[in-house]
């Protein structure tokens, strides 16, 4: 309790500091869009990277982990940020690994590749960490200082905005929900999630030139699983009954489910998040050395001022 009594007022007195700078809109248009992480923002990459089809192509949209686009893509389109998508994104990404590419190496190949430093004016995201719990050593400490790491080296490189969202309750999707093991995944999430929050804050203050943008996934989600009716959902605790049905290949139609498969969402869902996202950085975008200010509720943070893995 008095951990979040500190967090809290730390909040309330950068918001203090902040407030009269507090947009109301765009401070700038962003004219690229960087992401790195796992399957929930990879548009087809791994297909590339493995030279094979994978995710297969009979049970999942051209290349991405689910029915449709992922989130990012929806973002950047033109209903949205209109910007161009670089997406480094990997299926199966851990914070840091070489098989396939985590995001320690996803950076560095990005700024190895890169034929100059990124425009001021370019939003990076970083959506990872649920590998690390179904894949890796469960370490969340380590797992939020690789991320750490990360986004240092973009601000190093020259990054001037950040967008970083946490993970979702990985105990409640179909894989692990009434499983023995649902709560250790869920506690994997609450701790990676508190422990990403604080140090959002300490980089926050640290780096007050950088323009620092949170989502909460894991409220989001609660919300939608809460009352999935309001959201456009039938059903928000199994996998679409279309996902691998051998008698209608290609059919990829998961209308009315929070889940494509097992541990992906749809991409309805996908859609939502960049709705959400996207609502975020309009009314919350703030210039360089006006940064925005987390709140913790339990699920991680999120953004204070009115500025995957699953």
């Amino acid at each position: 309790m008095e951990a979040i009594i500190k967090r809290i007022m730390k909040a309330f007195l950068i918001l203090l500091l902040l407030t009269p700078f507090a947009s109301n809109g765009f401070a700038a248009s962003f004219d690229e869009i960087v992401v790195f992480g796992d399957s929930l923002s990879d548009n087809g990459n791994l297909v590339i990277f493995k030279d094979q089809p994978v995710p297969d192509p009979e049970l999942y949209y051209e290349g991405r982990f689910s029915n449709g686009p992922v989130w990012v893509e929806y973002l950047a389109d033109p209903q949205r940020l209109n910007a161009p998508l670089t997406d480094r994104a990997l299926g199966g990404a851990q914070t840091d690994g070489f098989v396939p590419p985590g995001l320690i190496q996803q950076v560095t190949a990005y700024k190895t590749s890169a034929d100059s430093p990124p425009s001021p004016n370019a939003l990076f995201i970083i959506w990872i960490g649920g590998n690390d719990y179904f894949n890796g050593d469960g370490d969340f400490q380590a797992a939020v200082a690789n991320i750490n790491e990360a986004m240092e080296e973009l601000v190093q490189f020259g990054a001037m905005h950040l967008l970083v969202l946490n993970l979702p309750d990985l105990g409640a999707i179909p894989a692990m929900l009434d499983k023995p093991e649902a709560s250790q995944a869920t506690a994997f999430s609450t701790d990676f999630n508190a422990e990403l929050a604080d140090m959002l804050d300490n980089f926050r203050v640290e780096h007050p030139e950088i323009g620092l943008y949170e989502f909460n996934v894991f409220s989001f989600t609660m919300a939608v699983r809460n009352d999935p009716a309001t959201y456009g959902f039938i059903n928000v605790t199994d996998p679409s009954p279309n996902f691998e049905v051998p008698e209608v290949p290609n059919n990829f139609d998961g209308a009315g489910y929070l889940f494509w498969d097992e541990r992906h969402p749809t991409t309805s869902m996908h859609e939502l998040i960049a709705d959400q996202v996207f609502t975020l950085l309009n009314e919350q975008s703030t210039p360089p050395g006006m940064n925005n200010v987390a709140q913790d509720d339990g699920g991680g943070s999120s953004c204070f001022i009115e500025a995957s893995t699953w």
